[in-house]
């Protein structure tokens, strides 16, 4: 499997090559050009112009495309033509396919661009002279009734940029303390809300009858507390819904206010109990 991703991952990179090298070519010559995979050479082509590209995403080199003495001559003289140079040196040739293999490589890092959603500019782009000792596959370029041979070839760098994303590790801890944790949430609490608090002697609340009006500590005004398992965790204004009371939250309680009135509560029924 991981050979096959690999694999479909160099021919979209080849495939983006070939596009990009059409393109230049057939824009800058002229020309209508049209680039496909080709057969293997019988031989080496002869003077070559061995072009290698370093990208953005990395220092070593990404991309070498070889073109022989007959492709680049071509090139170069209709590129001139097209501009009104009739004629033109070999300098001349090989700086203008200097610029195609530019254009090309640009054209490539865009296309890469598009798929992974990561920037790819092409950086330093230099003739080495010859192709390194890599996997070499070979293109054959037509304009009208002419066709050359390119080899070209790349190193694991834009293949790279395909890859998915490494896996997120989970620890085992992790994955009981969530597992616990969904335990939990269907635990059942109850939820109480306090208007208010006061404290009476026995003989008044022996007097306590219909009718009576028993004074809290908190003005009309005031947010009411929520309360859950005995500890306020909230305060919030009383509201009515569909017939019924409810309350608005409009404030949550810190971290220490829980704390505390926990442990209030928890003294005072401790306290109750002796």
């Amino acid at each position: 499997m991981a050979q096959e991703q690999i694999s479909a991952r160099s021919s979209k990179i080849l495939g983006h090559l070939i596009s990009a090298l059409s393109e230049s070519l057939s824009s800058m010559t002229g020309q209508a050009f049209t680039v496909t995979p080709g057969a293997v050479g019988e031989g080496a082509a002869e003077e070559p112009i061995v072009w290698q590209q370093v990208f953005s995403v990395a220092s070593e080199p990404g991309v070498w495309l070889a073109a022989g003495r007959e492709l680049w001559q071509a090139a170069g003289t209709m590129v001139l033509a097209a501009v009104g140079i009739d004629s033109a040196s070999d300098e001349d040739c090989r700086s203008t396919w200097f610029e195609i293999a530019g254009q090309t490589m640009g054209g490539l890092a865009m296309r890469i661009t598009g798929d992974v959603q990561q920037e790819v500019t092409s950086a330093k782009g230099e003739d080495i002279g010859s192709m390194p000792d890599v996997a070499t596959s070979f293109l054959t370029a037509t304009s009208g009734e002419q066709s050359w041979q390119l080899s070209v070839a790349w190193s694991g760098v834009l293949p790279a940029l395909y890859a998915p994303p490494p896996a997120q590790v989970t620890h085992a801890s992790d994955v009981a303390s969530s597992k616990t944790f969904e335990l939990l949430l269907d635990v059942s609490l109850p939820v109480s809300v306090s208007f208010g608090k006061t404290v009476l002697p026995i003989r008044e609340v022996l007097k306590l009858n219909t009718g009576s009006i028993v004074e809290l500590n908190r003005l009309v005004t005031e947010p009411v507390d929520v309360i859950v398992n005995d500890c306020v965790i909230a305060r919030g204004e009383v509201v009515v819904v569909e017939g019924n009371y409810g309350v608005r939250i409009t404030h949550l309680a810190s971290r220490e206010d829980r704390l505390r009135t926990g442990m209030d509560g928890t003294a005072k029924t401790a306290a109750a109990g002796r």
